[in-house]
């Protein structure tokens, strides 16, 4: 590392002098430690920081941490020695104790059965398919659900938006094949039965006014004969998509973050499932001589 240009690109900006040397002093030996990070992307970042931190469980030292790499990427920016930032909306966040059991989650396979369920009412089964489709293809939570509106849904952009909640970023989903004409069947014909009031709310109860999440956990636990012996709810279907993203599909991790609505890159990091062979490629790949 150039020091002297990076602390003078720090000063530049304003810095006072005791914050160019917290900044030098920060990323001075995690450059030593990873020498190629100059060409690092986010999810290499995100690995490095993890092995580098897996001694320090102190949110300020992991932040601080963080914002030296930050600042040092902003550098190679400025110095034209790269032309994009891999971290800067990486944030770290206080580790909860709230671990995914894989062992507890549902395949893809699995989750596409619940598609296939006859109903007595067509209109209801379109309407139970709209819910377990949005639940199996795009994640999304019990709040988000409720909240969706009927413009929410572009079939000719393909395309769903999910509203933020206190738990979720907005975000726009693509929609699967399979969900097109269900969408397309349910918005003009099934939902115009069900409605009794005036409502943009996308999905409508037995009772004719939008589902509430009380409804929307009863009609997942009528499913539960497929699974008799397992723990089908709203939430369980949720982590099992996510973690199929990630171990299944390979999606990258940044990726998964953003389709899932998640804040942190901690939150979605959980689903992964490492195999002692990764965690071997991962020490191998920043620890060459080990």
């Amino acid at each position: 590392m150039e020091a002297n240009s990076f602390e003078e690109y720090i000063l530049k900006k304003g810095h006072t002098k005791e914050t160019v040397k917290t900044y030098s002093f920060e990323v001075t030996p995690f450059i030593a430690m990873f020498p190629d990070m100059h060409t690092f992307t986010f999810k290499q970042v995100h690995l490095a920081l993890t092995e580098y931190l897996k001694n320090h469980k102190n949110s300020n030292y992991k932040n601080n941490i963080l914002a030296a790499i930050k600042k040092y990427y902003d550098y190679l920016i400025e110095t034209g020695q790269r032309n994009d930032h891999p971290c800067r909306t990486m944030q770290f966040k206080a580790v909860r104790n709230n671990k995914v059991i894989h062992s507890d989650l549902f395949s893809a396979a699995e989750l596409e059965l619940l598609m296939e369920r006859d109903e007595r009412f067509p209109m209801l089964r379109l309407r139970n398919q709209v819910i377990v489709s949005l639940l199996i293809y795009q994640a999304l939570q019990i709040q988000e659900l409720e909240n969706l509106k009927v413009q929410h849904i572009n079939l000719d952009e393909g395309k769903v938006y999910v509203q933020a909640t206190p738990t979720g970023k907005r975000r726009h989903l693509d929609l699967h094949p399979r969900q097109y004409k269900i969408f397309d069947s349910y918005i003009n014909e099934s939902r115009r039965e069900l409605l009794k009031i005036e409502s943009d709310k996308l999905i409508i109860g037995t009772r004719g006014t939008p589902i509430t999440k009380d409804q929307i956990h009863y009609i997942i636990s009528t499913f539960k004969p497929l699974f008799p012996d397992r723990n089908l709810t709203p939430e369980a279907i949720r982590q099992s998509v996510i973690a199929n993203w990630i171990n299944e599909r390979r999606f990258p991790l940044e990726q998964v973050q953003l389709m899932a609505g998640h804040a942190w890159i901690s939150t979605t990091e959980k689903y992964r499932q490492t195999s002692a062979d990764d965690r071997r490629a991962i020490v191998n790949r920043f620890h060459p001589l080990a």
